[in-house]
């Protein structure tokens, strides 16, 4: 049965062996897979602030989903942008919509307002994953990243997740987010998962 939980830094190189079905593709922009060292770093770095999980089936990882800082300007501390990758055998279950939504659910906590993602031309699972979260295209960066020998457009995704009225309660980190509630989203995000086995 799948379970998601937090990510921790044993996870990393489980994240490394996804990362790697995905280098070659137009579906991440990145051209190297990160070293062990990179990432626990990033596990760490990110999860001091946001929101980093994965998915696990019959206790292997499958899948790994986080949010982080959208833009670095103060003004839009209230934004987010998040990633998901699966398992290319493990695709079709709806563990990449089940982590978006646990994010989602998360940042609402930490006063998040809106959520961002960018999602490569050709992509299409991710653009109707997108669409059944709720997110709206609200952009294309054209032929804005090079890679496998071609340029690519990349295209902006946005939805709102809390209504803007005045002004905004301070952004929390993570870490000082009330652990209960925190399981009790990932609880009942599994709960969903065992109801789809």
């Amino acid at each position: 049965m799948a379970t998601i939980r937090l990510a921790t830094a044993d996870d990393a190189a489980a994240l490394i062996e996804i990362s790697k079905q995905y280098i070659d593709t137009p579906i991440t922009l990145a051209y190297e897979v990160p070293s062990l060292a990179e990432s626990i770093a990033k596990i760490d770095a990110i999860s001091r602030s946001y929101p980093f999980l994965v998915v696990e089936d019959n206790k292997n990882v499958v899948g790994f989903a986080y949010a982080h800082r959208n833009l670095e300007q103060p003004a839009m501390s209230w934004n987010a942008e998040l990633r998901a990758f699966i398992d290319l055998n493990q695709r079709g279950h709806g563990y990449g919509f089940v982590m978006m939504e646990v994010l989602i659910d998360i940042l609402r906590l930490q006063g998040v307002y809106n959520v961002y993602s960018s999602v490569t031309e050709g992509n299409p699972r991710s653009e109707s994953l997108h669409r059944k979260l709720g997110f709206d295209k609200t952009g294309v960066m054209h032929k804005t990243g090079y890679k496998n020998g071609r340029w690519l457009d990349v295209h902006l995704l946005e939805r709102r997740i809390l209504e803007v009225d005045g002004e905004p309660s301070p952004f929390i980190p993570l870490r000082r987010i009330d652990h209960e509630k925190v399981q009790e989203i990932i609880c009942a995000a599994n709960q969903r998962l065992a109801a789809r086995a």
